[in-house]
């Protein structure tokens, strides 16, 4: 009986010890982790929202989490999703991301990538939400978790605000000049560097000189500029004359770019300037059909007094002007030469008052210059008066436009033989 009794203390001793046991080591569990918990820092979260790629009908955002554990303990993360809305509700796109867990004073870096495209709409902005799951690991075997919900908001203009506006090249030609002005070329190459197609609206181009005058102004059709192409537009306009006593053009094109973007139409203004040396006037006018001048000299013996005996040289310069404005010659010199062997001497000259050239017309300008005897003859040859080899008549005159200060100089010239000796 004895025997029998002591083995039923020895158990309930067992028994009670055991308890106590359990009991201080849920009270040590429990203890621990309320310190943990109390003690247990938010992973430091870092969000950032990339377009990887875009064109008109979508864009690829990709969504980077970089999560820091600043605790001493294992964190877990897992049930992580993004979703993006409108400010409407309307969902754009869901993505998961993969969990795991993070090494105590540890990060990670979760990536995912969706494509989002808003089928016409424009929201102004977009709201991202992440949610999930954060805990922590006890003993390998107890997890204490809670819910974690980020929501970063952003703008649709910092989605799109990396799209490049068109490259321009700009290029001016002059032409034809007439009464009504010079006629004059724009030439524009646009290339478009995005992934998808821009429209340039028709752009208007104003054209200025270096005084900030302005001197011209007309549109140019615009077009689609395909994605990574380029194409080249012309427009042909009236300048005015004046614009030609400048140094310098400024061509400025201004207008609109409209563009789908993932879905999104957008539209962007853009200005746009270059600019040209204004061309030597003998330059504008065409090649094809130059200004021409022609002289013709006609010598008469004349008396001037009763032993005063000397020539007149008749002399007529016809200009030709197959250009469709008048042209005027100032300054117009015609000198006539006497040549001796290889010397040229001035004999005689005279000076003619400005002349208008009507346009496709031609003008004669008729001019004389008298000779004495002594400016012809030099010395003696065969006991006879020596005469020159010949006389070189020349005519020079400075040409422009009526209204300019740009000229250009022009002359022609003339020779006579006078070997009456053989």
């Amino acid at each position: 009986m004895k025997t029998s009794d002591s083995r039923r203390n020895i158990k309930k001793i067992a028994l009670a010890v055991l308890i106590a046991a359990i009991i201080i080591i849920n009270a040590v569990a429990g203890v621990l982790i309320f310190l943990d918990i109390q003690v247990m820092k938010s992973p430091e979260t870092t969000i950032k929202i990339d377009i990887q790629e875009i064109n008109a009908e979508e864009a690829l955002i990709t969504t980077t989490l970089w999560i820091e554990n600043p605790n001493q303990f294992n964190l877990i993360i897992k049930n992580f999703e993004v979703v993006t809305s409108t400010t409407d509700g309307d969902e754009v796109v869901r993505m998961r991301i993969d969990g795991g867990e993070i090494v105590p004073n540890g990060n990670r870096t979760v990536t995912s990538s969706a494509y989002i495209g808003f089928n016409g709409q424009s929201p102004e902005l977009l709201t991202t939400t992440i949610t999930g799951t954060v805990g922590m690991r006890f003993f390998g075997i107890i997890k204490k978790t809670m819910p974690i919900e980020i929501k970063v908001i952003t703008s649709i203009e910092d989605i799109i605000k990396d799209i490049a506006l068109p490259k321009f090249h700009i290029e001016g030609n002059f032409g034809e000049i007439t009464q009504e002005g010079v006629n004059f070329t724009t030439v524009i190459d646009i290339e478009n560097p995005n992934s998808f197609d821009m429209n340039v609206e028709d752009f208007s181009v104003k054209i200025e000189t270096d005084t900030g005058e302005n001197v011209g102004n007309f549109n140019i059709e615009g077009g689609i500029v395909a994605a990574k192409s380029s194409i080249v537009l012309k427009g042909e306009g009236r300048i005015l004359i004046e614009a030609l006593n400048a140094e310098v053009l400024t061509i400025n094109v201004s207008g609109g770019v409209g563009m789908k973007i993932a879905g999104i139409n957008k539209s962007l203004s853009f200005s746009t300037e270059a600019q040209i040396k204004i061309p030597h006037l003998e330059d504008i006018f065409s090649m094809d059909s130059p200004t021409e001048a022609l002289i013709n000299a006609d010598m008469k013996l004349t008396r001037h007094g009763f032993l005063n005996w000397g020539f007149t040289s008749y002399m007529i310069l016809e200009i030709i002007n197959p250009n469709k404005i008048a042209l005027v010659a100032r300054d117009i010199v015609f000198s006539i030469y006497r040549v001796d062997k290889d010397e040229e001497t001035l004999i005689g000259d005279c000076t003619v008052e400005e002349t208008e050239v009507g346009p496709e017309n031609t003008t004669i300008i008729p001019a004389e210059i008298s000779l004495s005897l002594k400016s012809l003859l030099k010395g003696q040859r065969r006991f006879l008066p020596e005469l020159p080899d010949g006389l070189l008549v020349i005519v020079r005159a400075n040409v422009t436009i009526p209204g300019l200060d740009q000229a250009f100089w022009v002359g022609v010239s003339g020779y006579q033989d006078l070997h009456i000796y053989t």
